[in-house]
């Protein structure tokens, strides 16, 4: 079993590396455009919402304080303990757990449903915002692309042509999640993963289906997972068959 973990790790390093070389080459004529975009949407948009979030997680840290307090007053040991490890837990991430065990407590439940729609209401106008200046953007690579076509540098239209598309509206409902990601399990393995419109979802040179239901993805392959999106560009979720309670954490490839 060793063995096999240790050649998994080797396998997803080279992955990996692999992709980082695929993504070295840089197109001169993009670099300033992308900055330009990267300032703005930094400073109306991105810089905001992470304040605004800030803010919420604060709040929400208040609200469990609160509720530990009460519990802890009305002599509810598991409650408050509950809530304890909560407090815990969002000092360290900044942020509520993506999913809810069997196990966790009615109250706790609540105040998570709560901050979760919270944020999501954050992301949808955060994403709002930032779409007009996308659009705008894509606008400006028209006439890059077909400058670089006419002058034989074929390579690099595909990639400024790449850009654009990812500067798309992504698909709306379960489907904000096609495209691909990095992606950290808390075994230490690194994994590419692709999400397609058809509701598979490949890794290495295997390929499983994900469902969407009450805001979670299950997956399901050799392991299966369930994931949440944390916003549209990150996701947690944890192993539900196959090494159990293995965590991991995906960042969307720009």
């Amino acid at each position: 079993m060793q063995t096999i973990r240790t050649l998994l790790i080797f396998l997803s390093s080279a992955c990996v590396l692999t992709g980082i070389h695929a993504q070295e080459k840089v197109v001169s004529e993009l670099v300033p455009l992308q900055a330009d975009y990267d300032s703005k949407s930094q400073a109306q948009v991105i810089q905001p919402y992470e304040k605004s979030v800030a803010d919420l997680s604060a709040k929400y840290l208040a609200a469990l304080e609160n509720s530990r307090a009460s519990a802890q007053k009305a002599g509810k040991l598991d409650e408050a303990l509950a809530y304890k490890a909560e407090i815990e837990v969002v000092t360290s991430t900044k942020s509520a757990p993506p999913t809810d065990d069997a196990g966790t407590q009615d109250g706790l439940k609540k105040l998570r449903s709560a901050y979760r729609a919270a944020v999501g209401k954050l992301s949808q106008d955060r994403d709002r915002k930032l779409q007009p200046m996308k659009d705008a953007y894509s606008r400006l690579l028209d006439p890059l692309v077909g400058r670089l076509t006419k002058e034989g540098r074929l390579e690099d239209a595909q990639i400024v042509k790449a850009k654009q598309d990812r500067l798309k509206p992504l698909p709306a409902g379960p489907l904000k999640i096609v495209g691909k990601w990095n992606t950290t399990q808390s075994n230490d393995l690194k994994i590419e993963m692709t999400f397609n419109k058809d509701y598979t979802y490949n890794y290495w040179t295997d390929t499983g289906k994900f469902s969407y239901k009450g805001g979670k993805y299950l997956l399901v392959h050799t392991w299966d997972w369930e994931i949440r999106l944390t916003d549209d560009n990150t996701f947690d979720g944890v192993c539900t068959r196959g090494e159990v309670g293995v965590k991991i954490h995906g960042e969307r490839i720009p």
